[in-house]
């Protein structure tokens, strides 16, 4: 088990607890000059890296409570990751203002400063990005996925200033120019990131500079992050052949999902196996749905018509997420029909014992496994395996649903956007389902034939 630790510049109110010996660590380490410092471990007695019981250790996030002196909330994080850690607190802080403020609707929000550093503007735009403080009209329920992916933007944002001797503490935030900008794209190209991952990462910086001059009202002229031209990328449109995807599937076992990684505390013995991961990918391939639409399919999902299975009705997660309005009946589903070689895949998966039932069809068992932990599995599992197949093409998860597209366009003959969602689904308004689309979908779509 590896020794969480926690950086200098921190998170408000993050800690490490150890349920072992009940203690609680603001800090992991520091240098006082050229002395290197750890905190005592409340079982041994000595330094907190040589505890014996690192997997006791969880990090931990407290909430002051307003109007108290040293009232708190706190809450024991899931996650071993100190970023991912962040989004669980930054959740938490959320829901705990919201149980906090109630029914009231002018809820006091602290007087701006003055003057503005860059990271205390950035902790304001992580809580603006998880809803606190944020009114009920302008809240947009951001995926966790994306506030890790801005998350990891400006962590690398940070880097390159500390690269360059630039304290974030104490760099007022209408300081940034010209020159903070050029560290920033060096420090990308020195980490030789492809140009749509160069781009991803100088957009949401853009994102970020525009919400801080609207937040603080900066008297800047214009985004420093303006002038930076996106780099030329290019998208490949391939898809995995019949042939290519049978030896995949036969290359995933757990004697081939072995390997080793090398880690700070040795040598980690790891495997991409697991039990529903061909099951995963022959889903995505015969569905076309996106990681998390395989990961939340219910067996209760399933449509008949006339008595016969003909189409499985999901969340349309990507729209919803798109118009801000999560959850709301006004979003159609999302129809992926059953064709036969998903019929197939499906009573192989028990379809006549579990129709109907509310269990998930991948993975029902979910005690331990979280969707993230799911669509991780599906996405480095297939690269995986499929780079064990030495085709020189280096394809990834996304392919299969490539590959779905690509055939069904070739058999709906231009109804294909009727069904994948890709422009107004006119034939799902008000959730009525055009039985003669989804009938042709059913006879004509043949993946790989």
């Amino acid at each position: 088990m590896k020794q969480l630790k926690l950086p200098t510049q921190k998170y408000k109110g993050m800690v490490v607890y150890c349920s072992k010996c009940r203690k609680h660590f603001s800090w992991t380490k520091k240098q006082e000059g050229q002395k290197v410092l750890e905190p005592v471990c409340g079982q041994s007695k000595g330094r907190l890296s040589s505890c014996k019981f690192k997997d006791k250790q969880s990090y931990k996030v407290k909430v002051h409570i307003p109007g108290t002196r040293k009232g708190e909330v706190s809450k024991v994080l899931q996650s071993k990751r100190y970023d991912e850690a962040i989004i669980e607190a930054v959740g938490f802080r959320a829901e705990f203002k919201r149980t906090l403020h109630g029914h009231n609707p002018n809820p006091i929000h602290p007087k701006k400063a003055t003057r503005t550093y860059l990271f205390d503007a950035q902790i304001r735009y992580i809580d603006f990005l998880a809803d606190i403080d944020v009114p009920e009209h302008q809240k947009k329920n951001r995926s966790e996925d994306y506030i890790k992916q801005l998350l990891k933007s400006l962590e690398y944002f940070n880097d390159c200033l500390k690269e360059h001797d630039i304290n974030k503490r104490l760099l007022p935030i209408d300081r940034v120019d010209d020159s903070h900008v050029g560290y920033f794209h060096a420090n990308l190209n020195a980490r030789g990131l492809k140009s749509r991952t160069y781009n991803k990462h100088m957009g949401n910086l853009k994102i970020f500079y525009k919400w801080a001059i609207q937040n603080y009202n900066l008297k800047i002229g214009s985004n420093p992050f303006d002038k930076v031209k996106n780099k030329h990328t290019v998208y490949k449109k391939e898809t995995i052949t019949g042939d290519e995807f049978g030896k995949l599937l036969v290359q995933i076992t757990p004697e081939n999902g072995k390997f080793e990684r090398e880690t700070k505390s040795g040598t980690k013995k790891m495997n991409y196996f697991c039990s529903y991961l061909k099951d995963a990918l022959e889903l995505a391939l015969h569905t076309g749905g996106r990681r998390e639409e395989i990961a939340i399919l219910r067996w209760d999902m399933i449509k008949e018509i006339d008595g016969n299975p003909a189409y499985i009705e999901v969340r349309n997660l990507k729209v919803e997420r798109i118009t801000k309005r999560e959850g709301q009946d006004s979003i159609a589903p999302k129809i992926m029909p059953i064709t036969s070689g998903l019929m197939q895949v499906l009573l192989r998966m028990g379809y006549q014992e579990k129709k109907g039932s509310t269990d998930f069809i991948i993975c029902p068992d979910r005690k331990r496994t979280s969707i993230g932990a799911i669509k991780n599995r599906m996405t480095n599992g297939f690269s995986f395996f499929y780079n064990q197949l030495n085709t020189d093409r280096g394809l990834q998860f996304k392919c299969l649903r490539k590959t779905y597209l690509t055939y069904l366009d070739l058999a709906m003959k231009g109804d294909s956007k009727l069904l994948s969602s890709h422009s107004n689904d006119e034939v799902l308004q008000k959730h009525y389902i055009d039985q003669k689309i989804v009938a042709k979908a059913v006879k004509e779509l043949h993946i790989f034939e």
